[in-house]
């Protein structure tokens, strides 16, 4: 009977130890509940009501994310749509979503890793869930809502890896894995690298083989050709529902960055590779939104030929101990690990400003480096040598990620660390005028832009922000000239750029309407509408326009839509002001036109 009070004790023990990092995930990023809506989660939870306006919620789910053509990702679009059903345009229920997928993830990789290391050794697995839960380069992928698409898509990854190993029946096994790699594309494209990952896990099966047939006969046993087959299916699947919703399978798209010559491409990607490594072995003092660097990379840069080297080297050591025998479970998982790398490793130029990394491009491959960690502690002996590094470290990145949580509170706290961090990011500028304008700074809007502006050529949003500052402090010549500047330029065939050039069209539009050239304003109006059908600022503005020509039946219409397409307080501003201004009108045809936005 003692025997089985202590068993039974050993056994709840163990699994508190394998659920404890995921309550530290848990626990550790509370703090981000109280932060707001930042960067492009302002723009498709906030200002357009695509996942708000159950009309347009099939649309906007079955269509590309407004960032690129590219970019089809319905699931999680739709756990917006959810939530923002369930509680409205909440931040604090959109953070909570993430909060709990990064302690699912935290979770799964303890449980992956006690896949791999001996039962007596629980304690290495939670290890592996603690490094995970805790490192600073997740802070983005966690506090920002917007990266939903990475959590979810890690989720899904991580559980068909454990279903591979877990589930026993060879056909159950398949459609599991196969359902939950289809589930991972639907929420992110870079899911496609689990058609190298799941092999590669299988590999850890005959790690300990002496031979390549040995190791074959044993991955056979498993029956492996199935699993294959029904990932190949996913794919298939996939492809066919993203041709059916986006009428394509891929547009080329622009990038920013140079790859230059083929020895320039391959140090790009050798840069690439270091900068990650740098980000994950020592993360202090470097994370942040943008990471921008010029390109093409100079023939004499030190980290990018440090970069290409350790890329060779690692492969050059693997390649040619799996001419003898099967690779160790360490070359197996760094091999994983830099599969999970490939799709941000600029391969491919990335066409996110001019950031050379990202920070949440790093979580993948995070999780491959921490079961290496583990997997080479395990034949060490406990001893306070092998605790304390560990125990130092858990903690300075834990008081690391307590600082870099409230730079996510707001736009206004996250782009003014950014900007100071990197005054010339293209990304960072644009978003730091940004918030200052939401946050009513005109005069530092204008002061900054026209400073930016004789440096030499700047992203539209720059003048667009300009123009949008000038008019709000009665500038309105400065603020037309501007505007026409951006209305000018070629428009961009994203649903962003449309937006953006909607945007435009109707500031200059409001403009117009200030100086009474309302014929011109109208016409304007109508432009932005055809461009950006739910733009609430363009109908509002029509709808004033039209009760100010007693036109009260399209004026009604157009304040219907500018209500049920703008957020809830605006919502009731704009339907206050209306109709005053309807009756104000009614009484005498004249009046205060418009807002600029």
């Amino acid at each position: 009977m003692r025997s089985n009070g202590r068993q039974t004790t050993r056994t709840r023990f163990n699994l508190l130890l394998l659920l404890l990092p995921g309550w530290l995930a848990f626990m550790l990023y509370l703090p981000a509940l109280n932060n707001g809506l930042v960067w492009d989660d302002r723009y498709f939870l906030l200002n357009t009501p695509n996942l708000r306006d159950p009309a347009l919620w099939w649309d906007a789910i079955r269509h590309p994310l407004f960032v690129s053509t590219n970019y089809f990702r319905p699931l999680p679009l739709l756990s917006f749509v959810l939530e923002t059903r369930l509680a409205g345009v909440t931040p604090f229920v959109y953070h909570l979503g993430n909060l709990l997928l990064h302690a699912a993830n935290t979770t799964l990789v303890v449980l992956l890793a006690r896949e791999l290391v001996a039962r007596q050794r629980i304690w290495l697995a939670a290890l592996a869930g603690m490094l995970f839960a805790t490192h600073p380069v997740l802070v983005e992928n966690v506090a920002w809502v917007s990266d939903r698409f990475d959590l979810m898509m890690l989720v899904f990854m991580l559980s068909a890896l454990l279903a591979e190993r877990r589930l026993t029946h060879p056909v159950g096994r398949a459609v599991t894995v196969a359902l939950l790699f289809l589930a991972a594309l639907l929420c992110k494209e870079t899911a496609v690298v689990m058609l190298a990952l799941l092999p590669l896990w299988q590999m850890l099966r005959i790690a300990d083989c002496e031979t390549w047939g040995q190791g074959w006969q044993r991955i056979g046993e498993t029956k492996p050709a199935l699993t294959w087959s029904g990932l190949l299916v996913s794919l298939t699947l996939y492809l066919v529902l993203r041709d059916m919703s986006l009428g394509y399978l891929m547009q080329p798209t622009h990038s920013m960055m140079e790859p230059g010559s083929l020895l320039q491409h391959a140090l790009l990607i050798g840069m690439t590779v270091g900068w990650y490594a740098m980000l994950a072995i020592w993360p202090f003092g470097q994370l942040g939104p943008d990471h921008p660097a010029p390109t093409p990379v100079a023939l004499s840069d030190g980290l990018a030929w440090l970069g290409l080297c350790l890329l060779a080297v690692l492969l050059v050591w693997i390649l040619a101990s799996m001419r003898r025998q099967p690779p160790s479970r360490m070359q197996v998982l760094i091999l994983m690990l830099l599969v999970a790398l490939s799709p941000v490793s600029n391969l491919v130029p990335m066409t996110i400003g001019d950031n050379l990394v990202q920070d949440r491009f790093l979580m993948m491959a995070l999780v491959f480096a921490v079961l290496a960690v583990v997997v080479w502690i395990e034949p060490l002996q406990f001893s306070w040598r092998v605790a304390a590094p560990a125990i130092a470290w858990l903690a300075a990145v834990t008081v690391t990620v307590a600082g870099l949580i409230p730079h996510w509170q707001s736009n206004l706290t996250l782009w003014s660390w950014s900007y100071q961090r990197e005054p010339d990011s293209y990304i960072g500028k644009q978003n730091y005028l940004l918030a200052l304008l939401d946050n009513g700074r005109n005069e530092e809007v204008v002061h900054l832009a026209k400073a930016l502006l004789r440096q030499g050529p700047q992203p539209l949003s720059i003048i667009h922000n300009l123009a949008l500052a000038e008019a709000r402090l009665g500038h309105l010549d400065a603020a037309e000239r501007a505007a026409r500047k951006v209305v000018g330029f070629p428009p961009q065939h994203t649903p962003l750029g449309q937006y953006q050039r909607s945007q435009a069209l109707n500031l200059l539009a409001y403009i117009e309407m200030q100086k009474h050239h309302n014929a011109e304003a109208e016409h304007l109006l109508h432009q932005a509408i055809a461009l950006a059908p739910t733009l609430d600022k363009a109908h509002y503005n029509l709808a004033l326009l039209l009760y100010g020509r007693g036109k009260w039946e399209q004026g009604d219409r157009e304040l219907d839509l500018a209500v049920r397409y703008s957020e809830p307080d605006l919502a009731r501003s704009y339907y206050r002001q209306g109709m005053e201004r309807k009756a104000h009108m009614q009484a005498k045809l004249e009046g205060k036109p418009g807002q600029p936005g």
